[in-house]
């Protein structure tokens, strides 16, 4: 049975993959704010991790251990502004990179050491984090900056880890109907954890960008 670490699981886009991860015999270890997910099954456990916090992301190593695992889904991520805000805030934006660049490097980099042959590590990033982005406007710097940042992290890392056999990935949602995307987004979340157990099955080359199951620009 496959194992693996999926963050910011109590809602949206991690919850439904965990969801689906787990009826499909996949052994998955989740992580939210509140160490809580309403989901109830003997494949499945949580615990709490606030990717802001070295602290935390230390107490959640240590209850990892030396458990290997195959493969990391980095979900977790926050949006502090509001959809038509433009003017850069410095403690929105400190706030935004420490939980969806600085933390999950973070975490990411204390994990590489567990990870079993032919594992893969999954950013979910964004169109917004692309620089092909169709529709570029000045909107949403800081989490736009943030994903720019992770999806260069992945490039870096998928180069590094190469002699390991770690595959390394960003994926692309789409606008999705979370917390984040709205109700009115055309996607919903079991179709983005489809895209994710698809791309977790098919061993892909290590160093792209992935939007509903193909390699897009960056």
């Amino acid at each position: 049975m496959k194992t693996g670490i999926i963050t910011g699981c109590s809602r949206g886009i991690g919850f439904a993959t965990v969801d689906l991860l787990t009826d499909n015999n996949i052994k998955v270890i989740g992580t939210s704010t509140s160490g809580s997910c309403s989901i109830s099954k003997p494949n499945f456990e949580c615990y709490s991790l606030n990717l802001a916090e070295s602290k935390s992301i230390e107490k959640f190593i240590n209850i990892i251990d030396n458990r290997k695992i195959d493969f990391l889904i980095n979900n977790a991520g926050i949006l502090l502004e509001k959809w038509n805000e433009s003017a850069i805030n410095l403690e929105y934006l400190r706030q935004t990179f420490d939980v969806n660049l600085f933390g999950t490097i973070e975490l990411t980099e204390k994990l590489i050491p567990n990870f079993n042959k032919n594992g893969q590590i999954i950013n979910i990033t964004s169109d917004w984090g692309s620089f092909s982005e169709k529709n570029f406007d000045e909107f949403q710097p800081h989490y736009k900056m943030s994903k720019s940042a992770l999806n260069m992290y992945t490039k870096l890392l998928a180069k590094r880890l190469e002699k390991q056999n770690v595959i390394v990935s960003s994926l692309d949602p789409g606008w999705t109907q979370t917390d984040m995307g709205g109700s009115d987004a055309t996607r919903e979340p079991k179709e983005v954890a489809n895209d994710i157990m698809n791309l977790l099955n098919k061993s892909p080359e290590s160093g792209n960008f992935w939007h509903q199951g193909n390699i897009r620009k960056w």
